[in-house]
This record gives C-alpha cells, structure tokens and sequence, in this order.
C-alpha cells in the first residue's frame, strides 16, 4: 500500500473549531508520544458503526452471490467484507462547535478529572503527520446522520463510517479515519494506529473539566510544562456546579 496523504472534505471551514473530551490518561499518552489514536472501529461500543446501509447492503449480497465457486477472493459474502472493513478503519472522533458543551462533559469526560483540547481543521491539517503511514485513505469528514434504510445506491465503502444513527446527532461528530483494506485483505490488524503529530500546532488551548478540584488544575498545568506544549490551560465554563 502506498503513503496517504489527509484529505479533507470541502464543507469543512479552515477555522471549524473542533473539540476532543477525554480522560487525563489519554492526554498524557498524547503529549508523551506525540500522536493522535485512532481506534479500530470494532473496538468502538456502538455496533453499527460502519454498517451497510440497507440497500447498499442488499447490492453488495446479491454480487457475491453472482461470484463463480471458485473465485480465489478471501472475501466471501457482504457480512465478511464489512467485517473486514471494520478491522481495517481505524477513527478518531471529535465535536464540532464554536463553544465547549457540557452535554460532551458528561458523557465523554467520564469523570471530573478530564479535559477538553480544542483545535481547528486548519491546525488538524498543519499539524499531522502522516508519511508513515500507509493505506487506501486517511479523511478527515463530517458525520452525518441518517437512517440506513434512508440511504440509496451505492457508496464509497469509506463513507459508511461517517454514518451514523440519528439519536446520536447531538454529537456534532467529525472523524479522521484510516482505512488500511487492500486488494490482499487481512483481518490480523492492530487495535488502533498512532497519527503523528505536532502537538503544539494541533492544540490551540486545553479546559479542564469545570467541576474539577484545583489540584487538577495544577496537574494539567505541570504536564503542559514537562512536555512544553505551549498553550493556555483554563477550567470550563459549563460544569453543573
């Protein structure tokens, strides 16, 4: 496979600010390699991420049942190929807003002791470095969200994880997906890649969590300071306090 390169979808502005809630582990785990994670999408809890729409899905049945018995394609029928789609796109996902949100706070800072990087699609772009990486794509999209008997044809099979359901709208999602499928598939792929970064052009501030004790504060601020990422540490806005 060869490197890719970031392909960013049109509709998204250079200065989108976008938002990543997550716990202190991560953030450490981030600052101290300097990479974005992206996740396998089966290891996600939602397990009808990347799933066919309802008719793409009944096309792609109906070609595999028109394939000679004897075809040498390790990919056997529409359910294999999604499950080998699933162990060869790996995402990392945040939130599209101008202002940080405290329905995010509750559901993806787990607890108290979680922060909130904001960053742009400007400074996701400049700031990633994908030359070690190979695969079929690596996107950085909009979610949108549809029912999958909503949706007709055919599509990119990348573009079926930027589907979701509609409850889970409120989200505001935007991913950064790698898809590593090949015309020689295997399902032996790792749990996740590390996205190199620049990690001070990436983050252009980091909150903590607003309902946090003050020693977190103080925690987030000497990590800063070890790893010399050189931006403004504040406390949200948006806590239930």
């Amino acid at each position: 496979m060869l490197p890719v390169n970031l392909d960013v979808d049109k509709s998204l502005d250079d200065d989108q600010k976008l938002w990543r809630y997550m716990a202190l582990s991560k953030f450490i785990f981030m600052a101290e390699k300097n990479v974005l994670w992206l996740a396998r999408a089966d290891t996600f809890k939602d397990k009808h991420e990347g799933r066919f729409p309802d008719e793409m899905k009944k096309i792609i049945e109906q070609a595999y049942k028109e394939f000679d018995d004897n075809d040498e394609s390790p990919v056997k029928n529409a359910d294999d190929f999604q499950d080998y789609l699933l162990k060869n796109s790996f995402i990392s996902c945040w939130h599209k807003n101008f202002d940080e949100n405290m329905v995010m706070w509750e559901i993806y800072g787990r607890d108290n002791n979680a922060i909130a990087i904001q960053t742009t699609v400007k400074n996701i772009k400049e700031s990633i470095d994908s030359s070690c990486l190979t695969g079929h794509s690596l996107k950085l999209k909009s979610v949108i969200y549809e029912q999958a008997n909503e949706i007709r044809g055919i599509l990119p099979y990348e573009d079926c994880f930027f589907i979701k359901r509609p409850h889970f709208s409120f989200e505001k999602e935007v991913r950064i997906s790698l898809d590593t499928y090949s015309r020689d598939p295997s399902k032996k792929t790792p749990y996740g890649y590390e996205l190199s970064v620049d990690i001070n052009r990436l983050i252009e501030k980091i909150l903590i969590h607003p309902d946090s004790p003050d020693w977190f504060m103080d925690v987030i601020s000497s990590i800063v300071k070890k790893y010399e990422i050189k931006v403004p540490v504040l406390r949200g806005l948006y806590g239930t306090k």
